[in-house]
């Protein structure tokens, strides 16, 4: 049964509901367009739910409630007293049906006499009226239970009104709404961009209202897209309904759309108030001007900007004053605006190609420049005053005073090449500045680029032949991060005559030479054991703590308490859960599996004796994550069923395993209550379950019944060998992927392949498991980097055409294939057509619980994350971290394709990934499981292919040097290996000098002799010109 009604009348404008299923109904009830509230009941039979909704529908009706909302008269006097209405009583209610019935009908004419008519001692109760005819007919609504008008909904959601009747509500907020009244309604914009409409002008002429100024400047601070035409700006001025507002005048003057920009050229150049002033507020406000194009075509491979010619015209007619342009553009770079703004202001001035005298004239303002944020503004300064660095009139003194700090800086180092270009100039001419520019350029060595360093080097030992104190103490101070032989070039100065060059370079080490070795060990993983919750109280916090928290295996210690300590629940537990329902209810999170908890908990809450599965296609996208919604529907069946046990795939250890003796007694304890074994549910336990504390199991072990139970325990501890039961191919074949024989070859499957990765089964060639990868072997296809395109639109042809996108990383997988549902490691390793993995539907969130299904065998995973989020070095955004970051384990075990994610994160568009990468190898090294003989492989095969900008591979590789001597030996070693399976392509790629530079720079720093088969591979990298004096140097 569904039953709508609606109760529309005077000031009541709401919604009531009922919807039966089963022997429960849940009635909804709120405003109308509003998702309203909620509340279910359960009967003890579909009868009694039956026959108390139909109770609930008389009782609102007798109340007045209709389908279309009107209210009968004789309810209304049965609901209210007998006295006899008041004459202004009337009048308001006349007043309300007159305001309904010029909606409804769109009377937009009618507006003003209505209101002459009305408005007097009636204005806010129309106000309010007026406000909640908006939400009824102007408003996106779910219309999707609203008989009338849900034709009208597109996806279920739409307007009631049509653009008559919503502009006659418009109207009418004009007319009579103040400025607090119309708050932040967005509504109003629309309608003074038609300033010059009739409706508009007659409207205005009658309110009069002092709060548009105010009211359109709050709109544009608040979305910067809402704005007014500045030609109706101007209008509403000269009607004296907008004072003026600089900000909001530069934020319309600058707002011109492509199409209509050289319409408004006219005003712009020859207007005078405009020119004198409401054009020199776009230097004093940020706006758009960068953006705007004059008579824009697409045809045109260049278009020109409206202001270019605007500011070119206006210089030329002599109609606005340079030093305004000069000094706005200048004082522009300073403040936290659009890149691509402050970018268009320096080419303004560089437009206007200055004289030499005004530079001088203005040089004091380009100085503070240089302590801007951004380089481009500093790389800016030092070109721009280059050329006039020897003219008698600049302050030289000055400049360098402001410059001093840029030295240091390692993201301008074209400015520093130039300086140093400039310097040496200058010497010739003034040759008095010889200290303070060496002085300077000794603060270069604090940035980590061996070219530069040597450039400085150089330059400090051409004009300092003699030691200074001052200069000694600055090299002393920057020793440590000088690079390649650097040291040593500049080894008299540092006044350590007494040292030879080793000494030198085992004081830049800080100790002495130690070697990487990869020597992964076994590690203890039963270390911290979880406590799970007794009391309600406890329960209580931990709903609180999986709400607010990230982590899955708190969702199921809270599910598997919930059904394990349902006697400890009070009568008003649902009461006091309420809170955390409205937030489960209205909360958004980028997480799968807490979709699935949200949507259970929710079921839990308001149906408890119905089972509640997630169908939604992306929360179940990945069929790894939508484990959490297998494990919470047969949580839901042990809790209806009475069963108070938790799952067997419960973790007892941080941070997802299970010890070995509490997997027997759990199991056990099934066997006593006599209930069945899920075997996904063993499975995924057995998948966590680590070969430790074994001492006493095998007794244990032997008190369980079923005799493959006892099989496979004591073959997934190690005690045993394999003993999976066979039954014949067409048996397997003919089977449900849910029965049991064919599970039970999933369970088996899934314990060989977590203890044995490398291994061959032929157990598992057969069906169910034939051609399902890692079942019985590791699924090992070749790796490929394929172009990838998407559709484009070429606006010279005006056809539609195939746009390179950049390579991409692949494999061949497999078409999909069920198998045994208790196999773990195929699950998510299948083609998806056209559907390729999408990064957006892999959550950051869900990355540990894949990982907590999988722990001791994580290649299927490594594969599966690779492509979702690593196949190229831009896609997967900052969710890429969340899988280094499960590498951040001591137990993690790499593997190829581990290291293969590890290799391409290097390389990824986000600092965030990236830093996390650097975490992992310093970790990985510390701890002897950097695999860099692997890892240096994936490597050469990704600079091989241009897979990403080197230059990010080369930023982690910098925050990974002098850790320790053992770190600058390990990454010597993956770098040897990269070398060694690097493919020379023609042309070199860009950055990879930087590499070559790195190792040359740990090669002095450790004394270290590269292999002699990396002798060729150099010599072949000599076809780059640019690459030969660093390689002779490192041959040498």
């Amino acid at each position: 049964m569904f039953k709508h009604l609606k109760y529309i009348d005077g000031t009541s404008d709401k919604f009531w509901e009922i919807q039966t299923a089963g022997a429960t109904h849940t009635v909804t009830y709120g405003r109308n367009g509003t998702a309203g509230q909620s509340k279910s009941k359960t009967f003890d039979s579909e009868e009694a739910c039956l026959k108390d909704a139909e109770k609930l529908i008389a009782e609102k009706t007798k109340k007045g409630y209709s389908e279309d909302g009107t209210v009968d008269a004789d309810s209304k006097e049965k609901g209210s007293a007998v006295r006899p209405p008041t004459a202004a009583s009337q009048r308001k209610e006349e007043a309300i049906a007159a305001l309904k019935l010029l909606i409804k009908e769109a009377r937009m004419a009618d507006i003003i006499p209505f209101l002459e008519e009305y408005s007097s001692g009636n204005l806010e109760i129309l106000k309010k009226e007026i406000r909640a005819a908006k939400r009824y007919w102007v408003d996106y609504s779910d219309l999707s239970k609203d008989p009338e008008f849900k034709n009208k909904a597109q996806y279920n959601w739409g307007t009631r009104g049509t653009k008559e009747q919503q502009r006659t509500v418009k109207l009418l907020a004009l007319a009579t709404f103040s400025g607090s009244d119309a708050g932040n309604w967005d509504i109003f914009y629309e309608l003074l961009n038609q300033a010059r409409s009739k409706e508009v002008i007659q409207i205005l002429a009658y309110a009069k209202p002092k709060w548009l100024g105010g009211y359109l400047l709050q709109l544009v601070r608040k979305n910067d897209w809402q704005q007014i035409k500045y030609d109706n700006l101007r209008f509403l001025e000269q009607m004296g309904h907008v004072d003026f507002e600089p900000e909001l005048y530069a934020s319309s003057i600058s707002s011109f759309n492509n199409y209509e920009s050289k319409s408004f050229f006219e005003l712009l150049t020859t207007d005078e108030l405009t020119v004198q002033r409401d054009i020199p507020l776009v230097f004093a406000y940020e706006t758009g001007i960068h953006s705007t194009y004059w008579n824009y075509n697409y045809q045109n491979t260049v278009n020109e900007l409206l202001w270019d010619k605007v500011f070119d015209t206006l210089l030329k007619n002599g109609k606005i004053d340079p030093e305004l342009i000069i000094t706005g553009a200048l004082e522009a770079q300073t403040k936290n605006w659009n890149n691509n703004l402050k970018s268009y202001f320096r080419k303004l001035i560089e437009r206007m190609k200055l004289s030499e005298n005004t530079v001088i004239e203005h040089q004091q303002q380009f100085f503070p420049l240089l302590h801007a944020e951004h380089s481009a503004v500093i790389n800016f300064v030092v070109d721009y005053l280059k050329p006039f660095f020897s003219h008698r009139d600049f302050q030289l003194q000055e400049f360098l005073d402001w410059a001093e700090p840029i030295f240091m800086r390692t993201d301008i180092k074209t400015s520093l090449k130039t300086l140093l270009i400039q310097f040496d100039k200058l010497l010739k001419q003034k040759p008095e500045w010889q200290e303070r520019f060496v002085s300077l350029t000794s603060d270069i060595f604090m940035i980590s680029d061996l070219q530069l360093q040597e450039r400085a080097a150089k330059f400090i030992l051409k004009n300092q032949t003699e030691p200074s104190e001052e200069l000694s103490g600055k090299l002393q101070l920057y020793k440590a991060q000088m690079m390649g032989t650097v040291a040593v070039d500049l080894k008299h100065l540092l006044q350590e005559d007494g040292y030879s060059e080793d000494e030198i370079l085992a004081e830049l080490n800080g100790q002495s030479s130690a070697q990487y070795s990869y020597q992964p060990t076994e590690v203890r993983c039963l270390n911290e054991a979880y406590e799970y919750p007794q009391t309600w109280n406890e329960l209580f916090f931990k709903v609180g703590e999986v709400i607010g928290g990230s982590d899955p295996i708190q969702v199921e210690i809270l599910m598997n308490a919930w059904v394990q300590q349902t006697a400890v629940f009070p009568a008003d537990y649902q009461i006091q859960l309420e809170p955390y329902i409205k937030q489960l209810t209205g909360a958004y999170r980028e997480s799968s599996w807490y979709n699935h908890f949200s949507g259970t908990f929710i079921n839990m809450y308001y149906k408890p004796t119905v089972v509640y599965k997630d169908k939604d296609r992306y929360h179940n996208y990945s069929k790894w994550v939508s484990l959490m919604g297998s494990q919470l529907e047969l949580l839901q069946r042990y809790r209806i069923d009475g069963i108070r046990l938790p799952l067997l795939s419960l973790p007892t250890h941080k941070p997802f395993w299970i010890a070995p003796s509490v997997l027997v007694e759990r199991i056990l304890a099934y066997q006593e209550a006599g209930v069945k074994i899920n075997l996904l549910d063993l499975s995924i336990a057995l998948s966590r379950t680590v070969r430790e504390d074994l001492e006493g199991i095998e007794a244990l072990i032997k008190q369980i019944n079923e005799q493959q139970v006892q099989d496979v325990i004591s073959y997934a501890l190690g005690l045993d060998p394999m003993k999976v039961q066979q039954q014949s191919w067409l048996k397997n074949l003919l089977s449900s992927k849910d029965s049991d024989p064919v599970n039970w070859i999933g369970v088996w499957a899934t314990v060989a392949r977590t203890h044995h990765r490398d291994a061959y089964f032929e157990e598992f060639s057969k069906e169910p498991l034939a051609n399902i990868p890692f079942a019985a072997q590791p699924f090992r296809p070749a790796l490929k980097i394929e172009p990838t395109y998407y559709n484009g639109y070429n606006y010279t042809t005006r056809k539609s055409e195939q746009v390179y996108n950049g390579d991409k990383l692949t494999y061949h997988f497999p078409s999909y294939k069920q198998g045994a549902e208790a196999f773990l490691y195929h699950k998510d390793i299948f083609n998806r057509g056209n559907d390729t993995l999408l990064s957006y539907y892999l959550y950051r969130a869900d990355v540990p619980y894949m990982h907590s299904l999988m722990p001791q065998n994580t290649e299927s995973l490594s594969m599966f994350l690779t492509m979702g989020l690593n196949s190229k070095s831009d896609i997967g955004g900052k969710s890429s971290a969340a899988y280094l970051q499960e590498m951040l384990y001591d137990f993690f075990r790499f593997d190829q394709q581990s290291n293969l994610y590890l290799a391409t994160s290097l390389f990824n568009k986000e600092k965030e990934v990236r830093a996390m990468a650097v975490e992992v190898i310093l970790a990985a090294v510390n701890e002897n499981r950097l695999d860099t003989t692997v890892l240096g492989k994936q490597l050469g095969m990704l600079l091989s292919n241009g897979y990403g900008p080197i230059g990010r591979c080369v930023e982690v590789l910098e925050q990974c040097r002098d850790i320790s001597s053992k770190h600058n030996n390990a990454l010597l070693q993956l770098l040897d290996v990269a070398f060694a399976h690097y493919n020379i392509a023609e042309k070199m790629p860009t950055n990879f000098k930087k590499i070559i530079e790195y190792y040359y720079d740990l090669m002095n720093k450790e004394q270290y002799h590269f292999p002699d088969d990396l002798q060729q591979v150099f010599g072949k990298l000599e076809i780059y010109k640019s690459l030969q004096p660093i390689l002779k140097k490192i041959i040498k």
